[in-house]
């Protein structure tokens, strides 16, 4: 867009150059007074060229925030298109480890886990571009809150650590950690809590909801638990487990906040 100012600065060169076609050039007289204004003159033609230039660089930044917010949203529209298969790969991630957790809760004698039964194989991340897509959606999303899908990926990274240290620990040549029955069940209520939060995501992604929601309940993973065919009477210490975390906070995520 042309600069209002510059059909002014046209204008008085167009009428100073008629002056001087009708009039000539001026009198030595005229131009002595004119040299009592210099000084003043010199200021106000500063200060327009100031007015001027304030003005274009705040066009200037004003279009620059246009074009930037235009990309967020066509961005954002982007990595929600994508997002449902993300949240389904995490959901399938959380299974797997569940039941592959089960499945070592069966190899318990007693309450501890015999040495060595832990393979290398009970760790699978997830594919990296399945992070980065729950990434760029966080990163990307200004008109909901998303906190809980952040809490969520900091708990998937939370959980993989434990997961390694469990195949470590089970295999460690030494002998000198014991993995305990309780620990076990601990990991499956934590990939629950991964199932849940990203579980809580899904209406918003398919676009049912124009909001995420602000808060992940312990109700959530209980639903997670069931809909992992984990049920109450066949898996009653899991359940136990979160109740008693129940207990101490309102949300599996409240601990990350502290």
């Amino acid at each position: 867009m042309r600069d209002p100012w510059f059909p002014i600065a046209l204008m008085l060169i167009v009428l100073l150059g008629a002056w001087l076609g009708i009039f000539g050039p001026a009198s030595d007289g005229f131009t002595k007074s004119l040299q009592g204004w210099q000084t003043l003159i010199a200021a106000v033609v500063a200060v327009v060229a100031v007015i001027v230039a304030f003005k274009n660089t705040d066009r200037s930044l004003a279009h620059a925030e246009r074009l930037e917010a235009n990309r967020r949203r066509r961005k954002h529209a982007a990595v929600r298109a994508v997002l449902p298969l993300a949240l389904s790969q995490v959901i399938a991630y959380a299974e797997q480890s569940a039941r592959a957790l089960n499945d070592l809760i069966r190899k318990c004698e007693g309450e501890t886990l015999p040495a060595g039964v832990v393979a290398e194989s009970l760790v699978e991340p997830l594919p990296s571009e399945t992070l980065k897509s729950l990434a760029d959606f966080i990163e990307y999303t200004d008109t909901t809150t998303v906190e809980v899908l952040e809490s969520t990926v900091a708990w998937i990274q939370i959980f993989d650590s434990r997961m390694r240290a469990l195949v470590q620990h089970n295999n460690d040549p030494a002998k000198t950690w014991v993995v305990v029955r309780t620990e076990i069940e601990g990991l499956i209520v934590d990939a629950a809590t991964i199932y849940a939060g990203v579980a809580s995501a899904f209406d918003y992604a398919r676009r049912r909801r124009a909001q995420m929601p602000s808060e992940l309940l312990w109700d959530a993973v209980i639903g997670a638990l069931r809909n992992m065919r984990l049920w109450d009477d066949e898996h009653p210490r899991v359940h136990q487990i979160v109740e008693g975390r129940r207990s101490r906070s309102v949300g599996p995520f409240e601990r990350l906040r502290t």
